[in-house]
């Protein structure tokens, strides 16, 4: 089984009971060891100590099914500012914020920097400051960050 798959799997009943979801996994191999990066969120925000008792009980987990072989290294956190929205759940609650975002268009790709104004189902509305609109599908979306306002 795919390793990604069995930690989503094992984090799941971890998750579910505060309303959290994963956001990425990364899994990094150095010389020593591997790295399993997990970042997770929910819908109003994760705290540092609800991350701490998810590595906990995931790496309990992990280690009583010995799921990664060998020496690892297990981070949970939120995804930060500095990496781009994953999901189109993430964009709900960072409506006002501004994202510099890259999307697929008609002639190629296009970048913006505006604020989310909108999401409605799949289709998220930016707004720049000079009064453009952007509605955007989020299967169009390339990548989006959010930019801090100072």
């Amino acid at each position: 089984m795919d390793l990604q798959r069995k930690i989503k799997e094992l984090a799941a009943s971890f998750l579910h009971p505060i309303g959290a979801f994963i956001v990425d996994i990364q899994i990094v191999q150095s010389e020593q060891q591997k790295v399993v990066q997990l970042y997770v969120d929910t819908d109003t925000g994760i705290t540092i100590g609800q991350c701490s008792e998810l590595s906990r009980q995931l790496s309990t987990a992990l280690e009583l099914q010995d799921v990664i072989p060998g020496s690892y290294i297990l981070e949970v956190s939120s995804p930060g500012l500095r990496k781009p929205l994953k999901l189109l759940r993430q964009y709900r609650k960072n409506i006002g914020r501004q994202f510099r975002v890259r999307f697929k268009k008609d002639d190629g790709v296009g970048e913006i920097l505006a604020k989310l104004a909108r999401v409605e189902n799949e289709l998220l509305t930016f707004a720049t400051g000079k009064n453009e609109i952007y509605p955007i599908q989020f299967k169009e979306i390339i990548e989006s960050i959010e930019e801090l306002p100072w």
